[in-house]
This record gives structure tokens, C-alpha cells and sequence, in this order.
């Protein structure tokens, strides 16, 4: 099984989507990915701003 890599724009893109909506597992599950991802995504995101 091979790993899926998803662009950063794609990624904000995510972002946006569930700012939004207010719900991350909604959007996770209508783009067919893990809501895991999106909060690791999330939290390495932030973790680079306080670096």
C-alpha cells in the first residue's frame, strides 16, 4: 500500500474547509481522508510558527 502525499495548498486548502464548516471530521470524510491527518497536519503547522 503506498502513502498518499497531499500538497501544502491542498492542505490549507483543507484548512479553510473546516474552519468553515466547524467540523473537521465532516470535511475529513467527504474528501475521503483521515480526520488523524488533518489534526497532525494542524499541529505540525503550528508547532513550525512557534519554532
Amino acid at each position: 500500500m503506498t502513502r498518499k502525499q497531499y500538497t501544502e495548498e491542498f492542505k490549507e486548502q483543507i484548512f479553510k474547509e473546516c474552519q468553515e464548516a466547524g467540523n473537521v471530521a465532516l470535511i475529513a470524510n467527504r474528501c475521503d481522508i483521515s480526520s488523524n491527518n488533518i489534526h497532525n497536519w494542524a499541529r505540525k503547522k503550528t508547532a513550525a510558527i512557534y519554532a
